[in-house]
């Protein structure tokens, strides 16, 4: 069945852990551009989560749609969000998120998708300046009375929100994350004109693909059913 009839909002991740090179079948999937930037990263596991997270995008869309992973066209907008570049295409949001040791793609027919998947590392959340990453007063009051441990994690849960949010509105890290507004209980959100009006109201899925991960999914529409996907990404 193809994808484009298909009116969800699709996620999928891929473990990485353990994996210390990209398997040449992965890079076949991608185009000349991606592979030159993957050259790029200076770090192998960054290098790693780069290829497969473009692979695993390739791989899911062109598998429904009956076309060549490789010969799919992926373009970047102004704020650099991708997107299939081909007019067959046009209505269809994806979005994606790699990170050490795990990656997540989000394809969506039913409005605007963003997915942000982080690992999870105490030291740096606890050492932060949790105004500098948009967090409102009231959160920060609530993380600095919590346990080191349970902060960090609850810390997450609100940067991958805020990151997921970013990616499906368009703008990423062009958007203030002060103009987010999160509630985790409700699993929605809004980002707010001017601080003053709600201009987009986003649903929220999150979950922890592994112990050491967390991930944070975002998207519009109220007709977009949610569909967790299994793991498409072969192992070579």
């Amino acid at each position: 069945m193809s994808i484009l009839s298909e009116h969800a909002v699709m996620l999928w991740t891929h473990d990485l852990q353990g994996l210390e090179l990209s398997p040449p079948q992965w890079l076949e999937l991608l185009d000349d551009e991606e592979r030159m930037r993957a050259l790029r990263f200076r770090r192998e596991h960054d290098r790693i989560a780069y290829v497969a997270a473009h692979a695993l995008l390739r791989l899911v869309i062109g598998k429904r749609v009956g076309a060549s992973p490789s010969s799919l066209i992926i373009s970047r907008g102004g704020f650099g969000k991708p997107f299939i570049d081909m007019e067959e295409f046009r209505g269809m949001d994806v979005s994606l998120s790699h990170t050490p040791g795990m990656v997540a793609v989000a394809v969506s027919i039913s409005g605007r998708v963003g997915v942000d998947v982080e690992a999870v590392e105490h030291e740096r959340v606890l050492s932060s300046d949790l105004a500098a990453y948009g967090l409102s007063a009231e959160e920060i009051r609530m993380l600095e009375l919590m346990e080191s441990s349970e902060r960090c994690s609850a810390f997450i849960e609100l940067w991958t929100a805020r990151e997921a949010v970013a990616k499906a509105d368009g703008r990423g890290l062009s958007l203030p994350f002060s103009s987010i507004r999160i509630d985790l209980a409700a699993n929605r959100a809004v980002t707010m004109n001017d601080g003053v009006k709600p201009s987009a109201h986003w649903h929220l899925w999150r979950e922890r693909p592994s112990l050491q991960h967390r991930l944070t999914l975002a998207w519009s529409g109220e007709n977009g059913k949610f569909m967790r996907k299994k793991d498409e990404l072969p192992v070579y």
